[in-house]
């Protein structure tokens, strides 16, 4: 069992909350991220900048560019690259095996998110007991946290550049 609280969510990621938000007064949360192989959350955007830093494997990072989201740039372990808020993105395991990344929020807003849109796990690599919440609550839970889904065209097969 984690000493940190483990969620597994839609996309493949289990998310360990290792500062939560609560441990701040919401001026920034903390958490550790396992992607497993084409694991990832869709484009989106929302009100706290990002600052990620990869730990192992490879984590492709999309934004939008021109009107359409494309694969920007990989980080690979070690590196590290800041979004700033209300920027369109996606952080992806595009790979065939495990990447493992850690994500500072600021203000910290996403450890609430993981929270009602996970399934508590025992550790981040056991699957849930259950499906975590699909689209139509997926959508309410982001509302309530202001992260707003990507409607707009995806081109993942560009090359990263």
């Amino acid at each position: 069992m984690s000493e940190h609280p483990v969620y597994a969510v839609a996309g493949g990621n289990h998310v360990t909350l290792l500062l939560p938000r609560e441990q701040t007064g919401g001026t920034l949360d903390v958490i550790d991220v396992l992607a497993q192989p084409g694991g990832g959350p869709p484009p989106h955007r929302h009100a706290f900048g990002e600052f990620f830093r990869a730990l192992e494997g490879e984590l492709t990072i999309a934004e939008e560019r021109d009107g359409i989201v494309v694969c920007t740039r990989t980080l690979r372990a070690g590196e590290t690259l800041w979004i700033p808020p209300d920027a369109v993105h996606a952080t992806l395991n595009l790979t065939d095996s495990i990447a493992r990344f850690q994500v500072i929020g600021q203000p910290g807003l996403m450890t609430g998110y993981f929270v009602e849109a996970g399934v508590r796990v025992p550790d981040p690599l056991t699957p849930p007991d259950r499906e975590p919440p699909g689209p139509a609550e997926l959508r309410e839970i982001s509302a309530r946290w202001e992260i707003e889904f990507w409607t707009g065209p995806v081109d993942l097969t560009r090359p990263v550049g």
